[in-house]
């Protein structure tokens, strides 16, 4: 299908990322879960996530909270499986996702629009979070080891540098909303232009995007509701934010791999027949990616958290996969209506 080589063949162009590990095993990943019956796509969505080798961690220095044990790896692998594998989030994004799929020849045009309107604010509502999230563990300088700290906000920056199209060895690309733009317009029949007039629309808007948004910025600005809240220590909310981030990351890969995968479905049942070639290099990029921004989101935890605060991790984890299935659910409902 034309739409899809297209989309296809320019996603393969911006498969380098920061950190290459493990890009090869991606598509094969993504191919068996596509074949899979859903039950076992959505038991299979994220593996447990094995970090960085010791050897590859900075050596514990005489500085301040060096010598604090560390969460574990069987620890933190099984807060993953528990909270997120097995949460809300992954039945939301899996009906989400079917529901796109299964959209009908006639009227799609009208169930999309305003799912795209709050897609958009929703896209760049991630990046003030994910700042945010740096932000809380900058700020306990002075509270936790010097070397550990520096190496989890390396991990931290590397996604959100992705989003504005920075990446190591590479020319500066394009912006994930400029990708998200060409995806939109190239889908919608206004073509250029489409997006700004849904941002614009007074009778559309954004709520269930802007509520999330709220959500996610309050929970990490203060560590969280029902826990402490802003009686919280640094480190605290330090930890709060590497459990939610952890948590963002590791269910936009479930999210992003279905959501290209349906898309392409619905393009072959509907578009291509309408002549239409979309791009959707915004939809390849994520699905290739996520993968590792996972990986270096545990990473990072797997570095800095105290074990003692394994309980804070755990509920920022649960707190964002509530919050994000209430998002997907209420997508649904607009394409399934």
């Amino acid at each position: 299908m034309a739409g899809t080589a297209r989309g296809a063949g320019r996603g393969a162009r911006a498969r380098g990322r920061a950190l290459p590990r493990g890009a090869g095993g991606r598509g094969q990943a993504a191919a068996a879960r596509a074949a899979a019956p859903p039950q076992r796509r959505a038991a299979e969505a994220s593996p447990l996530r094995v970090s960085a080798p010791e050897a590859a961690r900075p050596a514990p220095a005489a500085r301040s909270g060096a010598l604090v044990e560390r969460v574990s790896e069987a620890d933190l692998a099984l807060l993953e499986r528990e909270e997120l594998l097995q949460g809300r989030a992954i039945s939301a994004l899996r009906r989400f996702s079917d529901a796109l799929e299964a959209l009908p020849a006639d009227g799609w045009e009208a169930r999309l629009r305003p799912c795209f309107a709050e897609m958009a604010l929703n896209l760049e509502s991630f990046n003030p979070v994910f700042t945010a999230c740096l932000l809380q563990v900058q700020i306990t300088a002075g509270q936790s080891d010097y070397e550990r700290r520096d190496a989890c906000l390396q991990r931290l920056i590397q996604p959100l540098a992705g989003e504005y199209g920075l990446h190591a060895d590479e020319p500066l690309g394009q912006t994930h909303r400029a990708l998200f733009r060409e995806w939109v317009e190239s889908v919608l029949p206004e073509g250029p232009g489409a997006l700004n007039a849904l941002m614009a629309d007074p009778s559309l808007g954004a709520p269930r995007a802007e509520r999330l948004f709220g959500q996610m910025m309050r929970d990490v600005e203060v560590g969280g509701r029902g826990f402490g809240g802003a009686g919280r220590s640094a480190m605290e909310r330090a930890a709060y934010a590497l459990g939610y981030n952890l948590a963002v990351e590791y269910l936009a890969d479930p999210e992003k791999t279905w959501l290209l995968e349906s898309f392409r479905k619905f393009d072959a049942r509907v578009l291509a027949p309408l002549g239409r070639q979309p791009e959707y290099e915004f939809l390849v990029v994520h699905a290739e990616g996520e993968k590792e921004h996972a990986d270096l989101g545990h990473e990072a935890v797997a570095l800095f958290c105290p074990a003692e605060l394994e309980p804070v991790l755990r509920r920022a984890m649960r707190d964002h996969d509530r919050d994000l299935a209430e998002y997907y659910n209420g997508l649904a409902d607009i394409l399934e209506e």
